[in-house]
């Protein structure tokens, strides 16, 4: 053989070794046996095989030769579905080494390749969500949301919102999210609005929350929620309308709120205490005597307090003096035995 072609044979054997397992120009896929369909798992084994041994290849080559590798494949082919997740790997393998910028291009690429593989933009909005990325999740969410109104889409952003502890706009997109999702659905954020027009001080605001809960749910306590926690919290609501009526000085109403809200929770004294004051304020003073004894038989902070009035109407009642009080007691005790 002549020194010349045996420098171009040498250099040819070099650089095949050099390429690795698939060869210099990249393997093509093994072609089906005659009788042998596209689709088979015979040569889809086949094919299986050729792609571990691209995966082999040092990291600077594999994504050359399986893109090379991907593009000779016969559309038929049953392992052209998997071909994604070999290139999620390389992704994998790049950051690993450190190398984002080309994870980064072969995301991209991927998706140019795999076009079906392209999140939609509320997949966009949630994948925003899930990684914790609240700014873009608000960002990409309020964009789709002007484009089309969406209770999901407005949830994501509010509870974006929420985690950011922006209450003003968290309260403005729970809004939203509660009027596309309703109010079973959406009834984590009814709660939360509750909640914050509470703290706000709001408490008519409040209250239409639990309302539109009460209304979807009635006795039966939302989704995710206990008997026991469903009921506090509607006892709550139920003393917190009392006292705003109490507040507005219409008495009436708060008295027969105030006790709607012991159906709740039949040992808050203080929903007595304020019952007292309710029926002295329309100088209703049996009644008043009455509900300030039952606050005052319970022993809780609030009797002390419901005692003082119950002994000054009944003192001035009876020249001064407390004689015979003992007997209204021992009757609001008997009144509130179980």
């Amino acid at each position: 053989m002549r020194p010349t072609t045996t420098r171009f044979a040498f250099c040819l054997a070099f650089l095949c070794l050099a390429a690795g397992p698939a060869g210099l120009f990249g393997q093509d896929p093994v072609d089906p046996p005659e009788g042998v369909p596209l689709g088979s798992d015979y040569l889809y084994r086949k094919h299986y095989a050729q792609v571990e041994e691209i995966m082999q290849l040092p990291l600077g080559q594999r994504e050359k030769a399986l893109e090379s590798y991907y593009r000779k494949l016969h559309p038929d082919t049953k392992i052209r579905q998997y071909i994604p997740a070999f290139f999620g790997q390389i992704v994998k393998d790049y950051k690993s080494a450190g190398n984002a910028a080309q994870a980064k291009a072969l995301e991209d690429k991927v998706l140019q390749l795999f076009p079906h593989l392209k999140p939609s933009p509320d997949q966009e909005v949630q994948a925003a969500f899930q990684k914790k990325d609240y700014d873009r999740a608000i960002q990409l969410g309020e964009e789709l949301y002007a484009k089309q109104s969406s209770g999901k889409i407005a949830s994501l952003v509010a509870s974006s919102y929420i985690a950011k502890q922006n209450g003003a706009k968290a309260a403005e997109w729970s809004d939203r999210a509660l009027d596309g999702l309703g109010a079973k659905e959406g009834s984590y954020y009814a709660a939360w609005l509750y909640e914050y027009y509470k703290g706000q001080q709001q408490i008519p605001k409040a209250l239409s929350y639990i309302d539109k809960l009460a209304g979807a749910y009635g006795n039966q306590p939302p989704q995710g929620w206990k008997a026991a926690q469903w009921d506090q919290t509607r006892g709550e609501a139920e003393f917190l309308r009392a006292y705003h009526s109490y507040s507005q000085q219409s008495y009436k109403q708060a008295i027969q709120q105030f006790y709607k809200s012991l159906e709740y929770n039949g040992e808050n004294e203080q929903a007595y205490t304020l019952i007292g004051l309710s029926h002295w304020k329309l100088k209703e003073l049996e009644d008043a005597m009455g509900a300030f004894a039952v606050a005052t038989v319970m022993n809780k902070p609030g009797s002390a307090k419901a005692r003082e009035y119950l002994e000054q109407i009944y003192s001035a009642r009876n020249g001064g003096k407390l004689d015979g009080l003992d007997k209204l007691l021992t009757e609001a005790r008997q009144a509130v035995k179980p």
